[in-house]
């Protein structure tokens, strides 16, 4: 059985990093749209007697209108909440209001450096945030008894930097490492995409515990419901499965998904 689903519900984000696989093209479910969805997810978790979580990702979903009702509404069908933000829009006030709702808060952290930030896309109108920033921010989070995780894609803008100070000061939960990966058409990024053997001289720098996704272990390992509902089981977010034609159980009959590494991504 399958214990997350990851709702990357709208396309909309203040940032371009260049590794990103979200279509950009501006979609977003209503809320309406997204209660039949989490609605459709609670039957699917009833009855198969799961303690279920939904992942809310995008784009960037701080920056949706329906955030906060969509959070509430999640957490009042028991269903644990957890979210991906690149971390700009995240605030004291925000986890405040959702401390009893929220499970897990996950920061995307690429650099620890405002010209590689840049480089990567990391940014909003060439702003960044600070490693003091995301320092308070992940305290608040720790702080708050919600469980913080950290994410880093690693490319050949990052490859060299080290993160050991920034991961052992926060302390995450949970500290993901990912091998940025590319379209074999998308000729502007296939130079930033980083061989085995570089991933593997970088890892053997970090001293503190992780977790590590190679591209092909990325593939076919989630449960993706995107911002036009329909269904998938990777980042690229192809798929002709709409969630709103079937329920969620048919649907992932439909799919290809590789156990195993969706196993290994929620040990």
């Amino acid at each position: 059985m399958y214990s997350c689903i990851n709702l990357h519900f709208t396309d909309f984000c203040n940032y371009h990093c260049k590794h990103c696989f979200v279509k950009k093209e501006n979609y977003e479910l209503s809320f309406d749209e997204l209660k039949t969805i989490v609605d459709k997810i609670h039957k699917y978790f009833s009855d198969n007697n799961i303690k279920g979580r939904i992942n809310l990702a995008g784009g960037e979903p701080l920056m949706s209108r329906n955030i906060d009702k969509l959070i509430e509404y999640i957490s009042s069908k028991n269903i644990d909440v957890s979210i991906i933000t690149n971390g700009y829009y995240l605030d004291d006030a925000f986890i405040e209001r959702h401390i009893n709702q929220i499970s897990t808060i996950g920061i995307s952290v690429d650099s620890l450096d405002y010209d590689t930030n840049i480089k990567i896309g990391r940014c909003f109108k060439a702003n960044v945030l600070s490693k003091e920033q995301l320092i308070h921010i992940c305290n608040k989070i720790r702080n708050s008894g919600i469980k913080l995780k950290i994410n880093t894609c690693i490319s050949k803008l990052n490859i060299n930097e080290n993160f050991n100070d920034f991961i052992n000061e926060v302390r995450p939960d949970r500290y993901k490492i990912l091998q940025m990966s590319c379209d074999e058409y998308d000729i502007r990024n296939k130079n930033n995409v980083v061989s085995d053997d570089e991933v593997n001289t970088f890892l053997s720098r970090i001293d503190y515990k992780y977790i590590y996704e190679n591209a092909e272990e990325m593939k076919h390992s989630y449960i993706i419901i995107d911002s036009e509902g329909n269904i998938s089981t990777d980042n690229t977010h192809i798929s002709n499965i709409s969630i709103f034609d079937y329920d969620l159980e048919e649907a992932i009959k439909l799919l290809n998904i590789d156990y195993k590494n969706y196993i290994k991504r929620y040990i």
